[in-house]
This record gives C-alpha cells, structure tokens and sequence, in this order.
C-alpha cells in the first residue's frame, strides 16, 4: 500500500540541485540589465530584454513630402502605381485635381517605419496654385518634386516642361523665404544641401543653378519614344537633359514595357522619398537606350557636343550662365522638328473623357432635357421677335416708344442690331431707360 509523505519529513528530495528554467529566465535578464543601465530604466516592470538601447537618431521616423505634377494625361498616375504597388495591372482613373496617397518603408527591424506623403496634382497647369497644398514652409526641408512629361508630344515637351519647373520654383523660394523668417539655420541648411547637388569641382558649377528641394524629372512613355528616328531622339534627349542639368535635377526617361527603367525609376524614387543611398551608381546618357542621369553628373559640354542644327553653343550658355534665350531656342528647334506646340488643355475633349469614367445616368438625363428645352426656348424667343419685327415693318412707321418697348421685352437683342432691322438706323444707345438718336433722325 502506497503511503504519501508527511509534511516535515526527511526523505531526500529527488529534484535537488536541479535549476529551475524560469531561475535561469531570471537570472539572464538580471545581468543584461547590469550590462545595459538604459534597460535597467525600463518602467512598469518591462522586461530588460523587450526595450534594447537605440540610438536615437534612427528610433525617430522620417517622412517626406512628395508632388507629383505634369502634362495631362503624360502617365502620373501610372508611374506612381508603378513605384507604390507595382504588381496592380489595373488602369488608374483620371486624376481629378490634388489626389493623396502615401507608402511605407522600414529602416530597421523593430523601428518605426519612414511614410513618404505622395501628392498627384491632376489637371494640367490650369490647377497651378493648389501646389501650395504639399509645399510649404513647414515641410520644404523634407519636400520632393517630380515633374512628369509626355515623349509622345515632343513639340510640347521644353514649353510644359519650363513653365512647370518655374511654377514649382516660384513656390519654392516663397517657402525658403519665409522658413528664414523663422528658422534661419533650416533654410541655410537646405540651401547648403542644394549646392551640394553640383559639385564645387564640376565645369558648370558657376553655371547651374540648382533648385533647393530634389527634383526629379521623368519623361514618360519611351515606348514611343523608341520607335522614333535616330536624329529625333537625339534631340529630344539634347533637350532634356540639357534643362534637367540647369535646374540640378535628375532625368528619367521610362517605358510601361521596359522593364529597366521601371527599375530605375523604383531606385530612384526610393532614394529620394526615403533618403536612403545605394551603391549601384546609374548613369545612362545614350538617346538610344532609356536614360538615368542623377543630377550633377552630366555637363554642357557633354550635351553640346554636337549642337542641333542651325544653332551653337553660345545659343546655350554662355561662361557664367545659361542664357536667357535657351529655353525659348530650344522650343524652337523642337517645333522645327516636330511641328507646333499642339494645346493639350483641349478642355471640352478631356473633361468628356472624364465625364464617361463619373457616370451619374439620372444627373445626365436631366441635364440633356433641360438643355433641349433652353434651345427650344431660344428658337421660340427668336421667332417671335422676328414676327414683331415684320409686323411693324409692314404697319405705321415705327415710333421710338415702341422701339423701347420691344428693347425691354427683348434685352437679350443686340440694340444697334434691332434699330437697323426696324429701320431706326441710329437707335445705338440705350441708357436709363430711354433710347438716344442723333439729331435729325
């Protein structure tokens, strides 16, 4: 018969000596907090080993301001896609006016991870002010800007590719201009790091004027750019990378189907929204193939090398600036390539293409009667003042009084239009409500 031990008895325990798992859970933690006196620190009994010491330059997370502006209907959409969810095969909507999005990415295991704010500034340059939404004092030292072009309008290219970096540079120098009001050695700081985009030993140096936040431009839609003829790339490419290199910028060129310079522009955009540096250096100048030229690494002499037709370098740049006239000669030659700016603000045509993406069937409706009925009220006003008009053409001959009569029923008529019709060719004025005729009529 089994007998249980009694309490206070001195039979040999058999675990002895053995230590205990949570003993040595307990003692491993006691000396990594000896060893670590910022773990030790941890409050509300947290363990030592949940808080590790970090420095604190990478525990605080950074974030980026980024807008993305261009040509209509030049691919923005698209390429950000591209960039934030590149497996999504589906065809992204217009943009209507400013859209928001934003990715993530992580520093380090276990650290708060860096958020790059993304803007699309939908509707061509018409909607230019709504750039103050993402660029602003508060947020220039950590502002991105990508200005996106269509290759398959050439002709418009070096126009809607000017006139945006001076849209964005405006901005830009109102912001640092008052972040010197308040934060002088940000605005310092920011300026410094501008300069540094072009270094002090590069031949253009004196040259370039870089703009103060990254800009990065990207001329989309290669897959059309390729299939054209040698000499047009070339000068496309020229052209490019010659205002990409006067504002410090980088260029992009990018094909929906190539896949390299979909990779590029990913390593790109990464480095620029994320701050983040790679070893693998890219830099293609070669019209015939997709191009990446960071900034600060081309040079006018490079690109110069062979001036377009009918122009020199001296058109260009001169020994301490570019010149004024660049841009306009460089839209010259353009057009004399490839024939006039074509206007892609072409209101009625884009906003019936945004119309059939935003259906609203009974607001359609609606609008078509009441748009039906406006003409048929024009016609029906139309025809009984022509009737009015042929009666008293046909009876007494027509008084001033009535004239004034017929102006008020009517004031949609034009009234110099009306006098001549009802034979008072000077009835031209009509003031407080009285008609004035020169003398004698």
């Amino acid at each position: 018969m089994a007998t249980s031990r009694r309490r206070g008895s001195s039979a040999p325990d058999p675990l002895a000596g053995v230590e205990d798992i949570w003993s040595k859970v307990k003692a491993t933690a006691s000396v990594g907090a000896a060893a670590d006196p910022a773990a030790a620190e941890a409050k509300d009994g947290e363990a030592a080993a949940e808080t590790p010491s970090v420095p604190t330059s990478h525990a605080e997370h950074l974030e980026t301001y980024t807008l993305f502006v261009g040509q209509r209907q030049a691919g923005k959409s698209s390429l950000i896609t591209a960039f934030h969810n590149p497996t999504k095969d589906d065809t992204p909507k217009p943009t209507v006016a400013l859209e928001y999005l934003f990715a993530r990415r992580s520093a380090a295991p276990n650290q708060p991870k860096d958020v790059a704010h993304i803007w699309e500034l939908g509707g061509g340059s018409k909607l230019r002010n709504l750039v103050s939404v993402p660029i602003t004092p508060q947020n220039i030292t950590s502002n991105v800007v990508a200005i996106i072009v269509d290759l398959s309008q050439p002709a418009n290219l070096i126009p809607d590719l000017c006139e945006w970096i001076d849209i964005i540079r405006a901005r830009v120098d109102e912001c640092v201009a008052a972040l010197k009001q308040t934060n002088p050695e940000a605005a310092s700081a920011l300026e410094e790091s501008a300069s540094l985009r072009i270094p002090a030993d590069h031949a253009d140096a004196r040259v370039v004027r870089p703009m103060t936040i990254p800009l990065l431009i990207i001329a989309n839609k290669y897959d059309i750019y390729k299939d054209m003829e040698s000499v047009q790339k070339k000068t496309i490419s020229q052209a490019l990378r010659f205002v990409a290199h006067s504002n410090g910028a980088t260029l992009l060129t990018v094909g929906a189907r190539d896949k390299a310079s979909q990779n590029n522009l990913r390593m790109q955009l990464t480095q620029l929204l994320f701050r983040t540096s790679s070893s693998k250096k890219v830099e293609l100048t070669n019209h015939d193939k997709p191009m990446a030229v960071p900034a600060g690494v081309d040079s006018f002499d490079n690109i110069l090398k062979i001036p377009p037709k009918g122009t020199d370098v001296a058109d260009f740049v001169g020994p301490r600036s570019v010149n004024s006239d660049a841009n306009v000669t460089w839209a010259r030659v353009m057009e004399d390539m490839f024939g006039p700016k074509r206007s892609l603000d072409d209101v009625e045509g884009e906003e019936k293409k945004e119309d059939e993406v935003f259906l609203e069937p009974a607001v359609d409706d609606m609008r078509s009667q009441r748009d039906a009925a406006l003409v048929q009220y024009k016609k029906e006003a139309e025809r009984k003042l022509q009737l009015e008009i042929s009666g008293k053409k046909s009876s007494e001959p027509f008084e001033v009084e009535e004239f004034v009569k017929v102006v008020q029923q009517q004031p949609q008529v034009d009234h110099t239009c009306l006098g001549l019709l009802l034979g008072i060719p000077r009835c031209a004025e009509w003031r407080g409500g009285r008609t004035e005729t020169a003398p004698g009529q």
